[in-house]
């Protein structure tokens, strides 16, 4: 799905994050692996993300939000410790680079985040509010840069999907520099990926959603909808909340290192036999 006309196809990639905090962090998986193996699994997951998306050579030119809970000094030195201890660059919201496509941009969570959980009926509003400054950002970034980019699709994700479809996340950005919204839903009945286009009104898409919800993502999709935004529909992505999820995802990732094994010795293979 991926175009091959450019290298970068610009536009700005917010994720989503709560600080992962032992007590406070993914405590439905807590009574599996404890309070401390719960945000250090979360912490993983989220690290996870952050690499893959700073490693991508399609999001070169795309700029990098993390938009964090608690929105607090406290959240902001918690998130950068993360990022340093991979080697990634941090700026708080505010902050001029000359090499701001290297940075994640810290932006704190709109206000009353850090008292509720993220899938709380106030996540709409956090979604407006952090559309509207990344929008702004992205202004700012295209007059103090030199590129080509001018794409203003903003695209969303979580922390709670870390097995990342890098794909969907390009062709969300290349789709949503016209006047078309990409989607990914995740197998709670949510969704893990929004792709928003510039011309989608802040003010009204992320209003009558049912959050939490095993119709989440398809009253996301009514919503986009109602505001006249035509919007395709991505691949199934696998959320990480509960016991069984982490279960699930620990086969999935033994199957896929067992599958890659095979590959490497399948090629060794495959060398030695052209040389005898």
């Amino acid at each position: 799905q991926i175009s091959t006309m450019s290298a970068s196809v610009g536009g700005a990639v917010c994720v989503f994050a709560k600080c992962p905090i032992p007590g406070r962090s993914k405590t439905r998986i807590a009574p599996l692996l404890g309070e401390d193996g719960a945000a250090s699994l979360a912490t993983a997951m989220l690290s996870d993300i952050l690499v893959s998306l700073t490693t991508c050579a399609h999001l070169k030119e795309t700029l990098k939000v993390l938009v964090y809970a608690p929105g607090s000094s406290d959240g902001e030195e918690h998130m950068k410790s993360i990022l340093h201890s991979l080697h990634l660059s941090a700026i708080s919201c505010g902050e001029e680079s000359s090499r701001i496509f290297d940075e994640w941009v810290l932006l704190p969570m709109a206000s009353g985040a850090s008292k509720e959980d993220l899938t709380s009926s106030s996540l709409g509003s956090k979604l407006e509010d952090a559309l509207d400054k990344t929008r702004s950002l992205l202004a700012k970034v295209h007059k103090m840069t030199a590129t080509q980019q001018s794409n203003e699709a903003v695209v969303f994700l979580g922390m709670d999907a870390p097995e990342l479809p890098l794909e969907e996340i390009v062709y969300g950005l290349q789709t949503s520099s016209g006047n078309k919204a990409h989607l990914c839903p995740a197998d709670d009945g949510g969704y893990g990926m929004l792709s928003v286009p510039r011309n989608a009104p802040s003010s009204q898409i992320f209003h009558g959603i049912r959050w939490s919800n095993n119709s989440t993502a398809v009253s996301q999709l009514k919503s986009l909808s109602d505001c006249c935004i035509d919007i395709s529909i991505g691949k199934m992505m696998n959320d990480c909340d509960e016991p069984d999820d982490v279960i699930r995802l620990a086969k999935r990732l033994i199957c896929s290192r067992d599958s890659n094994q095979d590959d490497n010795r399948q090629s060794k293979d495959d060398v030695l036999e052209s040389l005898s």
